[in-house]
């Protein structure tokens, strides 16, 4: 822990032992200002165009999932998350999207939730302005594959970034603007808005459960290479006032590697906390947690297959304020393959060794079939993409 305590003592001079508030003022300082630069922006623009019929996209994502594993505990087939997407473009520059999911539960038939739901205005390629329920932008994973499994190589999340993870918040209700940063490959994400709720895990849809609201500050670079690389930096500030105990301040700094290819495919992400009791100063702890995932599709016959493997380890501090009661200590390898036998549905195979909060190991074995749909895509247009697709399979391997 030694480096996480040299970070806490650097964060703690650079801002004068308060530094999670001066975090939050600075913050807040930072959106107001950018903000009315955004309004400006839009006031000298060329007024946007009308279209003739507002444009859709729409989306549904499913998953059926089997699991077997060392103590037999829940082993089976279960139903995975349902999962409907839309998005519609109102305007040339103002859209609306929809993320609903219907979740089986084992105590109620199923869990409907509004996981994404925001409207967004496009003043420009530097400034986005959104308002609504976001997946929060700490990290890669949290904004590159939302809900629906298909969209991801593996069959679950990374622990860490998991939904109703306790480690970080993974939704944001509030106003985020984003944009590039010039005409650089560079760009950026602000975000103010409502932070944990009393059930650490959720979201304050319905306003924060204390006075201060949480900020958030990104920058990355994303090159226009072959690799498709994409790395950047995220800190996230909050007060948090939970149900099952103190009040603490919050402090999220993650940084992030990630190569957006098939060939290779490699994500890997560190994230460092600190939460300290907001009427002591001072007292306190440190949570870390890193994962790495690579991956490779195959050429020629086999490129329909794509191996993976993922290291996870979460290590919490017995001090932090807020996560150190709650038993989420984590270690695990995860190797498997996944098979893309159609352009709609995968087909996933892992083998996992993992360890819960100290416990012995455990060892499962799991099976995920996930398919996405596009109703606007009829059944002549997807047998000619299909075919397209194995006509470039076929002159690949000439």
């Amino acid at each position: 822990m030694q480096a996480g305590n040299s970070l806490v003592y650097a964060v703690r001079v650079f801002s004068g032992r308060v530094h999670i508030n001066m975090i939050r003022r600075f913050g807040f300082l930072t959106v107001c200002s950018i903000c009315l630069l955004v309004t400006h922006s839009a006031r000298a623009a060329d007024e946007h165009y009308l279209l003739d019929d507002p444009s859709y996209r729409a989306l549904l994502f499913g998953e059926v999932d089997y699991r077997q594993t060392d103590g037999g505990d829940d082993d089976g087939f279960t139903i995975g998350q349902l999962v409907g997407q839309l998005n519609i473009e109102l305007d040339s520059k103002l859209s609306v999207f929809t993320e609903l999911t219907a979740t089986a539960r084992q105590d109620e038939d199923y869990e409907f939730e509004v996981e994404r739901m925001f409207i967004r205005y496009n003043f420009s390629d530097m400034y986005k302005l959104s308002a609504g329920r976001f997946h929060t932008p700490i990290g890669y994973w949290n904004t590159a594959y939302h809900h629906g499994a298909w969209l991801q190589t593996t069959i679950n999340r990374p622990d860490v970034v998991k939904f109703g993870s306790d480690v970080i918040p993974i939704h944001f209700v509030g106003v985020l603007l984003e944009g590039k940063l010039w005409q650089s490959n560079f760009g950026y994400r602000l975000g103010y808005g409502n932070g944990r709720c009393e059930e650490i895990n959720d979201p304050c849809d319905l306003g924060d459960d204390n006075s201060e609201q949480a900020y958030l500050a990104q920058i990355y670079y994303r090159p226009l290479d072959a690799l498709m690389l994409d790395t950047g930096l995220t800190v996230y500030a909050d007060k948090v006032t939970p149900d099952d105990g103190p009040e603490a301040d919050e402090l999220i700094v993650n940084g992030y590697l990630a190569l957006q290819g098939d060939r290779p495919e490699l994500i890997t992400e560190y994230t460092y906390e600190y939460h300290e009791l907001t009427d002591a100063p001072g007292t306190g702890g440190s949570t870390n947690s890193v994962y790495a995932q690579v991956a490779y599709r195959l050429g020629g016959k086999a490129q329909h297959f794509k191996p993976y493997i993922r290291g996870e380890y979460l290590d919490v501090s017995d001090d932090d304020a807020l996560l150190g009661y709650r038993g989420l200590d984590y270690q695990g390898v995860i190797s498997g393959v996944r098979w893309d036998f159609s352009r709609y549905a995968a087909l996933k195979a892992e083998v996992r060794r993992e360890e819960f909060d100290s416990q012995a190991p455990e060892t499962s074995f799991w099976l995920q079939l996930s398919f996405v749909f596009d109703p606007r895509v009829s059944a002549s247009e997807r047998r000619r993409m299909d075919q397209d697709q194995r006509s470039l399979a076929q002159s690949s391997r000439m």
